[in-house]
């Protein structure tokens, strides 16, 4: 090949992967069975986007940007048993890892950056697996029915689970030991621990209540009516702020953490569902996938707005959101 072509070749191949120092969102499209790579400094926030298993719902980062794990919830009816591994940097898939449990869904990374935890829902299980070698290292009893999403403590010695049938929070020791079981309220499916290690939030499907559970007293100090359901929680890593998406308003609310009140209501528009939560480590930005339309909004968390949009394609249904700094 003439050296100009090669040289036309590579950059090509260049400007399909993403640069290891550009930011990125990694954005589940559920309807699609794909996931998305979006390269935050390209023009537009050009995408490559990826398959993965039937059915994915939520995707978690390394914090070394290196790795993102989907988890393939799968159909309805025999679910899914897969995860597929994203290698960030070079925008491909890098292992689909099998389970020996059914509908893997909520996932958070260790620290070591090549570690996640992974609800098996069916199952009532956590299990820890490498995503370098598809080693399943480690598995724990939530001890209740329907474990759907996770979360991790800060020091990363504790798992909480969201146990949606059962109505509870699992309190889970990772170094062993029976878990704890707090009955929070109905239908409690989203979860975030707070950063400051103090609370772990929950939302109530069926009542649009945002439960506050006190970690160290191991019980409900608190709750915070919102509107619909509250599908995610996340926090700005000050812990001053929460943000909860309500799909069924059409709204994000942001709630100021030590008050437990709503501080401000972000509208995102009638139908356009706003789902998962992704959050900048400044805490001054919040990327919301909105399902119902195909996009993920940008949010300003000072000016409590809208800034712009980014499309993921009609059809797409985006679901869970991750962000690489």
């Amino acid at each position: 090949m003439p050296r100009f072509a090669s040289r036309l070749a590579m950059l090509a191949v260049m400007a399909q992967a993403p640069s290891l120092a550009a930011q990125h969102l990694v954005v589940v499209n559920k309807d699609a069975s794909t996931v998305g790579v979006h390269d935050l400094s390209a023009p537009e926030h050009a995408a490559v986007v990826l398959p993965t298993g039937s059915g994915p719902h939520e995707v978690a980062a390394s914090g070394d940007g290196r790795w993102a794990v989907v988890t393939d919830y799968g159909p309805q009816g025999p679910g899914g048993t897969t995860l597929t591994v994203v290698d960030v940097p070079a925008a491909r898939v890098a292992r689909t890892i099998t389970l020996p449990y059914v509908r893997p869904h909520g996932a958070v990374f260790q620290p070591d950056h090549r570690t996640v935890l992974v609800t098996a829902e069916r199952d009532g299980k956590v299990l820890a697996v490498d995503v370098v070698t598809g080693e399943v290292t480690g598995e724990y009893a939530t001890g209740q029915r329907t474990s759907h999403m996770v979360a991790l403590s800060p020091d990363a010695e504790t798992a909480f689970t969201a146990n949606i049938t059962d109505g509870t929070l699992s309190i889970i020791p990772l170094a062993g030991g029976a878990p704890t079981i707090v009955p929070v309220g109905t239908m409690t499916e989203a979860i975030a621990a707070a950063p400051d290690g103090r609370t772990v939030w929950l939302g109530s499907n069926n009542t649009g209540k945002v439960f506050v559970v006190d970690v160290v007293r191991r019980t409900v100090i608190d709750s915070v009516q919102t509107a619909g359901f509250p599908y995610r929680i996340g926090f700005t890593p000050d812990s001053r702020t929460a943000i909860v998406t309500n799909p069924e308003a059409g709204e994000v609310r942001l709630i100021d953490v030590a008050t437990r009140r709503i501080t401000a209501v972000i509208p995102t528009g009638a139908g356009t569902q706003p789902f998962g939560i992704a959050v900048a480590p400044d805490g001054g930005t919040a990327w919301i996938t909105l399902r119902g339309v195909g996009e993920v909004a940008q949010l300003d968390l000072h000016a409590a707005a809208v800034v712009r949009t980014l499309p993921t394609g009609a059809g797409t249904g985006p679901d869970g959101i991750a962000f690489i700094p």
